[in-house]
């Protein structure tokens, strides 16, 4: 399965989209909640007002010099220094565009909330092992059909270290996703089986969760533990899926 990753995506003109942005614990912590901090992605058109309001040219970018101005203006302001818009940043501002994205923050942590409550059943005895089976081949390179330490692809990585556990897995990526139960993205633990689009459509990549935020898979660059929350990985993920004792 041909895989190119990278770690960098460029800034979207789509639409707008809320795409909460792990980040590196703020210089300064304002006053807003934690979700009105949170870093949004905003439409073309509505960053452009954010850059003329900060005096910047207006271009719909969100490139070094926007984000090293909305950095020193946060801090000026005191709010949470991010140098990316955020709800308490465009209400500082003054753009009315702020309450439409407080609203559809709030709907997400609601959604968020029910999601926890309808946890799918324990996962299947023996994940840990596979984990630390895949862990172990941190650095192997990728071989396309390749199913042994020494190169492995993607579903092969997963048959190898989730039969060294004891838990037998299909062979390919797209029968694995229909082993378990589907669980949302926020309900991902480690031993989940993680999904993605990235060598071609639909769940043409699989890798193992390491907890709710990363996974070890193996890439054209090799086994490697990455995350799934942010740039390219958060863009490709299709799904997520537990496996289950069955009765």
């Amino acid at each position: 399965m041909l895989l190119i990753p990278t770690t960098a995506s460029a800034a979207s003109g789509g639409g707008a989209t809320v795409t909460p942005t792990p980040a590196a614990a703020p210089a300064t912590t304002g006053t807003g909640t934690a979700l009105e901090s949170t870093p949004i992605t905003l439409t073309r058109t509505q960053l452009r007002s954010v850059q003329r309001r900060l005096r910047l040219r207006a271009d719909g970018v969100l490139g070094s010099k926007t984000k090293a101005s909305l950095r020193r203006y946060q801090r000026k302001q005191e709010l949470t220094v991010t140098g990316r818009p955020n709800v308490e940043t465009l209400r500082a501002l003054g753009l009315k565009v702020a309450e439409r994205y407080a609203a559809r923050l709030a709907a997400q942590a609601s959604t968020a909330t029910t999601d926890a409550a309808t946890i799918p059943p324990t996962a299947l005895a023996g994940v840990a092992g596979a984990i630390e089976a895949a862990r172990s081949r941190v650095g192997d390179p990728y071989r396309s059909g390749g199913t042994k330490p020494g190169g492995f692809d993607c579903s092969g990585l997963m048959v190898w270290a989730f039969g060294e556990a004891g838990i037998d897995l299909p062979r390919t990526s797209f029968q694995q996703y229909r082993e378990g139960v589907a669980i949302t993205k926020s309900q991902i633990q480690a031993g989940d089986l993680v999904f993605f689009d990235s060598a071609g459509a639909g769940a043409s990549h699989v890798g193992v969760a390491t907890g709710p935020t990363k996974v070890i898979s193996a890439t054209t660059k090799g086994v490697m533990e990455h995350t799934i929350a942010s740039g390219y990985w958060a863009s490709h993920y299709v799904g997520a899926r537990r496996l289950v004792a069955t009765t």
